[in-house]
Formats: C-alpha cells, sequence, structure tokens
C-alpha cells in the first residue's frame, strides 16, 4: 500500500496568505480629513478605501472619491473612497 503524498505548505506561499489575513483587518486612514459638517448637504459619503492591491475601512464616513491611504507591507498605499 502507498502512503498518501502530503503537500507542504512552500515558506513563500505562507507568508502571503499569513500578510493578506493580518491586513485584512486593518483601518485606513482618510487622505485630507474633512469634518463631519464641513462639506455640502446630501454629499455621498463611503466608508472603504481602495488602494491599489489593498482595501481597508475607514474610521468615519467620507466624501467619495476623496484621498485615502491603506496599511500595506513595508509602506502605505494610497487611492480613493468608496461606497463598499
Amino acid at each position: 500500500m502507498s502512503r498518501p503524498s502530503i503537500r507542504r505548505i512552500r515558506p513563500v506561499k505562507a507568508a502571503a496568505v499569513f500578510a493578506a489575513l493580518a491586513l485584512a483587518a486593518c483601518t485606513g486612514q482618510p487622505g485630507t480629513p474633512v469634518a463631519p459638517g464641513s462639506y455640502p448637504p446630501n454629499t455621498p459619503l463611503g466608508g472603504t478605501c481602495k488602494a491599489g492591491f489593498y482595501t481597508c475601512q475607514l474610521p468615519t464616513a467620507t466624501p467619495l472619491g476623496a484621498p485615502c491611504s491603506c496599511p500595506g507591507l513595508g509602506a502605505a498605499s494610497y487611492g480613493r473612497v468608496y461606497l463598499k
């Protein structure tokens, strides 16, 4: 009887999976802090920053399309605010 093969996870693949899981719960930063009452009424607001490869939640609602950043591996990634 032959033994079933056990696949080993390569260290690089394991590190990539760990990094993705670690950054999944990160909180982003609005690029230009906007005071909650300073934008015009009926301005659409969003809470998700999409910055290249990274997507993160913002701590406060920010006008759609405003600049934002998500923490990344080594340096922050910069993008725009989206609804979700």
